[in-house]
């Protein structure tokens, strides 16, 4: 009676125990140690870290930029006025000349 329950329980064991304990293992050696999980979070952390530097410098190389262009802008908005000013000069020579012409003309 006794080996007749060892058989069945052995019986039981290799067909339902065993095999969830057998899942079990392979599912856990698929799995990530701890140290492994923390040393992959350090380098997450120091990618973003990079990242991070990297963001900085960009953003200051954007404001650079857009300072350059703001300078360069205003340049050539003084550029503009000054071509609109030499315009008009000559503009005014030019009817200071019908000016004179036509009083000239009347003397």
């Amino acid at each position: 009676m006794a080996n007749e329950l060892f058989d069945t329980l052995m019986k039981f064991y290799r067909e339902f125990i065993q095999p969830e304990f057998d899942q079990l293992r392979s599912r856990m050696d698929g799995m990530v140690t701890k140290a492994e999980m923390h040393s992959y979070m350090d380098d997450i952390y120091t990618r973003f870290d990079r990242l991070e530097n990297e963001y900085q410098s960009l953003s200051a190389a954007v404001r650079r930029l857009e300072d350059r262009m703001t300078a360069v802008e205003q340049k050539l908005d003084r550029m503009a006025l000054k071509s609109e000013l030499l315009g008009l000069k000559d503009h005014v020579s030019q009817l200071e000349q019908r000016i004179a012409a036509l009083e000239k003309q009347l003397n």
